[in-house]
């Protein structure tokens, strides 16, 4: 570890008056600042910056939320980031002597240079060029180790069902290759330093050793069984593996020396992980299609519900709010079950059925007067949740690991899972056949009620129950497709559409017949997506985007013609 010892009593008190006063407004810069042995004056870091034990200092915020007040209140001379300068005009203006200095860390090389660049801008030249020295000198040694043996492929990724990878021009790529790897992320489609992927890209790049990061060691053998399991990745076949927890793997500073050397363990390790992979390609597809059926028949029967029910071309359960309510509670039980042994299986459909109830419940409480409901209250009302909620999911990201965020907006952007788990699968799917049923037996009172509510009381139709029966149906079914694949917009409303044009408004064969394009509907969706993904430079595309892309101006459509009837 590149520690200057002699310096470490002195690292546990801030800053003396004549010294610099550094903000460190970077994880990697705090790293190296107490590494170089100059935590003594640091003054303020960021929310995820972690100085050592015992060396705490001021919060002044983080790079996404600048805070000028809060960084001015620790006095600073120094601000070291990673971001532009630009971003602390506000403290400028106010203390112009306040001197900000922008590292740039994206490639091994770019560590020693900032070592330097530190030393510089803080009178320590000596000591910086030391460990700077220092931290090259043990790359070297790493490179001399393995120096004439075998390159294997190696791939380091994030995460699991929901992958991100190292792409070919970051330090983890620099790194593999000082450690005798080849880095076969350079092979994922992708222009990024990071690369959101999937089971089958990977695959293709053909890794013969795999590193996964888990940030949660209660996470970390799940991890390494899900990788363990597929049986067409040369590293699961010669149990090849390995499930890392530092965080210091994707945060570019003076550990990566070490790290170096332990990757170099790895690559070149005669351990074989105990294997016998079970898991397939074409099984992961068959499951992902049947996951993309549950959501595209559950959201499809549920706009087709809400439209009759409200007699509303327009209301289904996104722009209802729905959609964002279970999300709520999906990304909660993310969250939970990342840093708990509470299996996910479990927290995420329990806690999206709840959020997805408590939104339709004040819904319809706000757009109902008397028992009534106002159809364009109710879309009003639904947008109004849609951004309550999204606020509340916003909120969350502030508290989550900026290392976990890449987990959390594969979600967002209504992706499916590479591998779904089958107790999930099973109870997600309960879920949307059972609330599919209930609508479909109720067929019949949609089509009187599309007469009147006075019409339909007239006939024997229970009004008020059959809105109950429906908002409870259409949260369980919504809450079952957010759980399996995010927040997908807007299938609720083309499916439906397309429906009628086919068989005619009646409601009793429209449920049926909805669930089943939606189906297949989205199951295509969600092929394209895979398939066409490399021929724009990623590995795949959400398929919650193309819905929304697809969605959008059909919703704008049906909009424009819904005035021009009103008007007409």
């Amino acid at each position: 570890m590149l520690v200057v010892c002699a310096s470490c009593r002195r690292a546990s008190t801030p800053a003396r008056s004549g010294a610099p006063r550094v903000v460190s407004f970077s994880p990697a810069i705090t790293t190296i600042l107490f590494d170089m042995g100059l935590g003594q004056y640091v003054v303020g870091v960021t929310t995820y910056c972690q100085p050592p034990a015992g060396q705490r200092r001021a919060v002044v915020g983080d790079a996404f939320s600048i805070d000028s007040q809060r960084i001015l209140a620790v006095r600073p001379t120094v601000i070291f980031t990673q971001s532009s300068p630009e971003k602390f005009k506000g403290v400028r203006d106010i203390d112009p002597s306040v001197r900000v200095v922008q590292l740039r860390l994206e490639r091994l090389a770019d560590v020693p240079a900032a070592i330097r660049r530190i030393g510089e801008v803080l009178g320590q030249e000596a000591l910086a060029a030391k460990a700077a020295r220092r931290f090259t000198a043990e790359l070297e040694s790493v490179r001399r180790r393995v120096a004439g043996r075998p390159r294997p492929r190696v791939l380091f990724v994030m995460g699991t069902d929901r992958p991100t990878a190292a792409g070919d021009d970051n330090f983890v790529a620099d790194l593999i290759r000082t450690a005798g790897g080849l880095n076969a992320g350079a092979d994922i489609p992708g222009k990024t330093r990071w690369r959101r992927t999937h089971i089958d890209a990977i695959v293709k790049a053909a890794p013969d050793v795999l590193i996964c990061q888990s940030l949660s060691r209660g996470q970390s053998e799940r991890a390494r069984r899900y990788w363990l399991d597929w049986k067409e990745l040369p590293a699961a076949r010669t149990g090849r593996v390995f499930v890392v927890t530092d965080r210091g793997w994707t945060i570019p500073s003076t550990r990566l020396a070490d790290l170096a050397g332990e990757l170099a363990g790895m690559i070149h390790s005669t351990h074989r992980a105990a294997s016998a992979p079970s898991r397939s390609l074409l099984l992961a597809w068959v499951h992902r299609l049947l996951a993309a059926g549950l959501v595209g028949a559950a959201l499809a029967a549920a706009g087709m519900a809400l439209q009759g029910l409200l007699r509303n071309p327009l209301a289904e359960p996104y722009v209802l709010g729905i959609s964002s309510g279970a999300g709520v509670g999906v990304l909660l039980g993310l969250a939970v079950s990342a840093w708990t042994a509470l299996p996910g299986w479990l927290s995420t459909p329990v806690l999206a059925f709840v959020g997805a109830i408590i939104t339709c419940a004040v819904v319809y409480g706000i757009a109902q007067r008397r028992g009534r409901l106002d159809p364009y209250a109710l879309i009003l009302s639904g947008v109004i949740v849609n951004s309550f909620n999204a606020a509340i999911m916003l909120t969350i990201y502030l508290y989550v690991d900026p290392h976990r965020i890449a987990d959390f907006a594969h979600w967002a952007m209504g992706r499916l899972p590479d591998s779904t788990d089958l107790t999930l699968l099973a109870v997600c799917g309960g879920c949307v056949l059972v609330g599919w049923a209930v609508l479909v037996l109720h067929g019949a009172a949609f089509n009187v009620l599309g007469l009147g509510d006075e019409v339909a009381t007239a006939t024997g139709v229970t009004v008020q129950r059959l809105r109950l029966v429906t908002f409870a149906a259409v949260g369980v079914m919504t809450a079952a497709a957010v759980a399996l694949a995010g927040p997908v917009a807007f299938v609720g409303l083309i499916v439906p559409h397309i429906c009628r044009m086919l068989i005619g408004p009646d409601h009793r064969l429209g449920l049926l017949v909805s669930g089943l394009v939606g189906a297949v509907f989205l199951a295509g969706a969600e092929v394209l997506c895979r398939t066409a993904g490399p021929l724009i430079g990623v590995s795949l595309i959400p398929v919650g985007i193309l819905t929304a892309l697809a969605g959008g101006p059909f919703f704008i459509y049906l909009l424009r013609r819904r005035f021009g009837e009103a008007r007409a």
